[in-house]
């Protein structure tokens, strides 16, 4: 009889050695979870697609940077031709990092969607090939079985986005002409970081109704009617229901209304406002909106402000993002997993 090979490890239908550790195991199934995803052609592509549209609206303001700093050079060299005192023409105050906000708008939406079709693919390979029952054979505790899926899903994400903000770094001082400094670096790490929780999150959302789901395709719905909700209802929602964002710049500062005056008009309509505050906080989408565009300077009121205080200012943000991650991930750990259902309902 002809010598069969054994299938290699990382393939599901191969039982993992006895002498294998928890972690080794948990370390097999996160990185082939991982690799997977990476092959897989619609991750794949919408990474991609992801990358290319953050660099388009990146490099079209770049160029735009770069017209303002080649004129202030031309100019400063014209004074200097007639012998005249460069300094009286201010030089520009450049921020090449607030030209990132298409970046932050893909990610929050395109970003959510490879996610929770990442999280449903995690879920739905196993249930296809009818192989997990077969894997919690192994002497593998069933949380962490799911704690190495949802380490496969985070390092997608860490990858992911580490293609976009790698790229971001390398192109947008080529195309714009101005060079990123220490400050900047640090800021596009606080901001991937911050990327990785948003999507790992929405990760774990999509994976868990996958396969809690009695079929997979069932809680991707699922999963995408809660983040349309998150992402897109509430956030409209709020934005609508404040009358400052109903004009260019905002009502107050097109009247011309003094900031006492604002507070005492603000003060007969504190129901409303609440209200209005407690929609937008329901949003995580918001929460890492508000982050990204203080930390890049974004948002003019954070141009130009020192990092310590930003972040000390939006640390709110910031704990709501890690707790909607280590939330969602915790009720994932803790449901238990009936293999024999999932294998009967699939």
């Amino acid at each position: 009889m002809p010598f069969m090979p054994t299938p290699p490890l990382t393939r599901p239908e191969a039982p993992m050695p006895e002498t294998f550790s928890s972690t080794a195991q948990m370390a097999t199934i996160g990185l082939r979870d991982a690799r997977e995803a990476l092959r897989d052609r619609f991750v794949l592509v919408a990474i991609t697609a992801l990358t290319l549209a953050a660099l388009v609206s990146l490099v079209t303001g770049a160029m735009a940077l770069h017209g303002d700093a080649a004129t202030y050079a031309q100019a400063k060299a014209l004074l200097l031709k007639l012998g005249k005192d460069a300094s009286v023409i201010a030089a520009p105050e450049l921020y090449p990092l607030k030209l990132l906000r298409g970046t932050i708008e893909q990610i929050e939406i395109m970003g959510a969607v490879i996610a929770l079709v990442a999280g449903y693919r995690a879920a739905a390979a196993e249930r296809g090939r009818q192989t997990l029952a077969l894997i919690l054979t192994r002497p593998l505790a069933h949380w962490q079985y799911l704690a190495a899926k949802l380490a496969g899903g985070l390092g997608l994400a860490a990858v992911s986005l580490g293609v976009v903000f790698a790229a971001t770094a390398l192109i947008l001082p080529l195309v714009s002409g101005v060079g990123l400094a220490a400050d900047d670096l640090a800021r596009l790490a606080i901001v991937w970081g911050a990327g990785i929780l948003y999507l790992t999150g929405l990760y774990a959302l999509g994976f868990g109704l996958s396969l809690w789901a009695r079929s997979p395709a069932a809680g991707l719905i699922a999963a995408f009617a809660l983040w349309l909700l998150v992402v897109l209802v509430a956030p409209q929602i709020g934005d609508t229901m404040d009358p400052d964002n109903q004009v260019a710049g905002g009502i107050y500062a097109q009247l011309s209304v003094p900031k006492a005056e604002q507070d005492r008009i603000k003060a007969g309509f504190a129901t409303y406002e609440t209200i209005r505050g407690g929609i937008e906080q329901a949003s995580v989408t918001k929460h890492f909106e508000r982050l990204t565009f203080a930390v890049l300077g974004i948002k003019d009121s954070y141009t130009g402000k020192p990092l310590g205080p930003i972040l000390a200012e939006k640390s709110g943000d910031l704990l709501v993002l890690i707790l909607f991650t280590l939330g969602l991930g915790g009720i994932v750990l803790l449901r238990p997993i009936d293999p024999d259902r999932l294998t009967k309902e699939n």
